[in-house]
């Protein structure tokens, strides 16, 4: 039997959680302290993508070699994934909820039924091999696959999975999806095959069905190909920045642009749970530094809102110093501000947020994320 708890919020109004979630919260506001306690673990993934994305069709081929930690105490023989997109399909536990339960989401609400099949998501698993290229089985139920091991992954072990894959880009629909209300062209969460979280309570293989995402802290190195016109935005620390010329537009260092219609832009993230990105045509980028040397990047569409995201710098630059000064330290050296998705949502190293109320709105949504 689940175990709430009452939490009183804004406006007074009144609202019930579970109380195991609520006891995460508090576990987490603890700091590392908690995390050093006996008998605490965790897994640990790195994730290795190259990524080739084909602006026409609005599809991206992907290839993934991820290395998967057991730090449990259990043996595991088998390993499941999340598959997000498959979500945003005619007749999926998404859709279907939508439109039968009594307080849908209104921006959900029936918008999947009516995809249609070059608007749909999905994720096509071409190949999934170990690290000697056995094929492991897998099988798929909706937005979660399941993968057998070929042997068992004892505690304290590592293994190799190598995945090969096709993914269409949905019309945005919730967060995530192509053409959004504001004409950005790709914002890009939940994208990709991730590895479900395993931890003391077992698979956390939940169906996608529009809430939140739980995700295995690791490492991401994630190089995306996409067209040379487009600009990209997100997760992680950029390796090329010179190579492809973000961020040196009105410089006078030298820019070495590869030939070819597309370019690479190379991405690393250390310590996080998730990888994010946005991309558009339209994108420009600017930067404001925090006292601590941190970098923060404001990448958006270049359109009558600029000045609201020249004046958002100096509210976020406070908004960090805030919470540096009150909560500790943020860990990483940049976070970008993207333009994309609906509303706003945070991942790791970014927020892609709606741009198109007013200041005060775009300012708040900021701050919140």
């Amino acid at each position: 039997m689940q175990q709430y708890i009452r939490v009183v919020g804004f406006k007074k109004r009144t609202i019930y959680i579970m109380k195991k979630v609520a006891l995460v919260i508090c576990f987490a506001a603890i700091g590392n302290s908690f995390f050093s306690q006996n008998g605490y673990w965790q897994q640990k993934v790195v994730y290795n993508m190259d990524i080739d994305v084909d602006v026409n069709a609005h599809q991206f081929s992907g290839k993934q070699e991820i290395v998967y930690t057991n730090n449990s105490p259990d043996k595991l023989n088998k390993v499941f994934f999340h598959l997000y997109y498959n979500a945003f399909q005619p007749g999926s536990m998404m859709d279907v909820r939508s439109r039968t339960i009594e307080d849908p989401d209104p921006r959900v609400d029936d918008r999947i039924s009516k995809l249609a099949p070059n608007e749909i998501g999905y994720h096509k698993i071409s190949s999934i091999t170990d690290k000697k290229g056995n094929i492991l089985s897998h099988f798929i139920d909706g937005t979660i696959m399941e993968v057998k091991l070929n042997s068992t992954l004892q505690p304290g072990k590592s293994t190799k999975i190598n995945i090969e894959f096709k993914s269409q880009i949905p019309i945005q629909i919730r967060r995530t999806g192509r053409d959004n209300s504001e004409g950005v062209a790709y914002s890009m969460t939940q994208w990709y095959p991730k590895l479900c979280e395993y931890d003391k309570e077992g698979w956390h293989s939940n169906p996608y069905i529009g809430r939140e995402f739980h995700g295995i802290w690791g490492d991401f190195n994630v190089n995306i190909s996409i067209d040379k016109d487009y600009m990209i935005g997100g997760t992680g620390t950029l390796q090329n920045a010179q190579e492809i010329g973000f961020g040196y537009e009105d410089s006078k260092k030298p820019i070495k642009k590869p030939s070819g219609d597309k370019l690479t832009w190379e991405f690393k993230a250390k310590n996080v749970h998730d990888f994010a990105w946005a991309a558009d045509k339209d994108f420009i980028h600017h930067t404001t530094q925090l006292n601590n040397g941190m970098t923060l990047h404001f990448i958006h569409k270049d359109d009558s809102l600029n000045q609201n995201w020249l004046d958002l710098e100096s509210y976020a630059k406070k908004c960090f110093h805030y919470v540096n000064a009150n909560y500790g330290e943020y860990p990483y050296k940049n976070y970008s501000i993207i333009q994309g998705g609906d509303g706003g949502m945070e991942y790791p190293m970014c927020t892609l947020i709606a741009a198109g109320g007013s200041f005060k709105d775009l300012v708040s949504v900021t701050v919140h994320e």
